[in-house]
């Protein structure tokens, strides 16, 4: 077996998505995300140390990461992973660099399966779902988790789902109840022709809520700027809601449609899909809730019903034909959160694990 640094990123990508080729259902939520970590003069990879390394046995590349060290983050991640089946003395031995790498750059652990950060994508796929995926969600082989279950720490998340009619229902019955309570709390969709302003707002009230996350690590303005302008296209300002309160954003959801539903197999969401969603008004039935969040000092207010509330006033005015919300992951040992989530979403949609061990 021999240890090789790949020498570009598209040469990276090309191997990376070979292993889905005969993948069922497969669609390329993975180039979007690795062209904004991976991109030598992003905001994002500024910020970083990286190395795309891969293990070749007999000519042929059997296993691939991408070892990422952020400035603000203590860990070094092993992100981007994909492995042949069987190959666990290769990924083993990415293991033993990644830990003598890992301390040279001052990294406290080493964890698999986040791709640079948790607002990215986290975690590796539980099970063989049959249906597509959800536009940025994590899939991969089942057997992934055979590779890290012995020396790491298992770290599992869980994301929901719920019928949009029922949602509909009770989040104004909650919310109305929140209105009797509360007074002063202004809801209010993003205005897009102050976007640098807005995503500057979204990014301190991240920085603010998350900052105790075990996964969450502070983000720097013109990270987030990146990501959103990559997305723009696919986003209206309806997308994201913000709360507002004795002059000052106290909380926000965003939330999408599922794009996916609008690319072929095989595919990734590109400049069609834009025109099929935005133009040709192509219907979607799910819409994912990526982020609901208010700050520690409002949590008990019930301003969370307020923003899923109004989140599902633009959905059912924008989304006529939306069946179903689906959530993002959430650790499953938030209980808080997963409360919360259930009471609207009960179903369980997917599960996923990241894999963590201290170096």
């Amino acid at each position: 077996m021999d240890l090789f640094e790949f020498v570009s990123a598209s040469e990276y990508e090309k191997s990376m998505l070979r292993h889905y080729r005969s993948a069922v259902n497969f669609i390329n939520n993975k180039s979007g995300i690795f062209a904004i970590v991976c991109n030598p003069k992003g905001a994002f990879f500024r910020n970083t140390i990286q190395k795309m390394i891969g293990i070749k046995h007999r000519g042929e590349i059997v296993c691939q990461c991408v070892l990422i060290k952020h400035k603000h983050f203590d860990a070094l991640m092993l992100a981007f992973f994909e492995a042949a089946e069987n190959t666990g003395a290769a990924v083993s031995a990415m293991m033993e660099y990644a830990e003598r790498f890992g301390r040279n750059v001052g990294a406290k652990r080493i964890i698999a399966a986040i791709d640079g950060h948790c607002n990215y994508s986290v975690g590796f796929s539980l099970g063989e779902p049959s249906s597509v995926p959800v536009f940025g969600e994590s899939r991969n082989p089942s057997y992934y988790h055979s590779f890290f279950r012995e020396g790491c720490k298992r770290v599992g998340f869980s994301c929901f789902s719920g019928d949009f009619e029922r949602i509909y229902r009770d989040t104004h019955t909650a919310s109305r109840r929140v209105c009797q309570k509360e007074r002063g709390i202004a809801l209010r969709t993003a205005d897009f022709r102050k976007f640098d302003d807005e995503m500057a707002a979204y990014t301190q009230l991240n920085n603010q809520i998350f900052s105790g996350h075990w996964y969450y690590y502070l983000r720097e303005h013109d990270e987030d700027l990146e990501l959103f302008r990559a997305t723009k296209p696919l986003l209206s300002p309806h997308n994201i809601i913000f709360a507002h309160k004795d002059g000052k954003d106290i909380g926000f959801i965003l939330f999408y449609p599922d794009y996916n539903e609008l690319v072929p197999i095989g595919g990734k969401a590109n400049i069609a899909t834009v025109l099929r969603h935005k133009l040709l008004r192509y219907p979607i039935h799910t819409i994912k809730v990526v982020e609901i969040a208010v700050l520690p000092e409002y949590q008990a207010t019930g301003v969370i019903f307020l923003l899923f509330a109004e989140a599902c006033k633009q959905i059912k005015t924008n989304y006529p034909r939306t069946k179903r919300i689906v959530s993002s992951w959430i650790m499953d040992d938030n209980h808080a959160s997963q409360s919360v989530t259930k009471r609207f979403a009960p179903e369980i949609y997917g599960r996923y694990a990241a894999y963590e061990k201290e170096i």
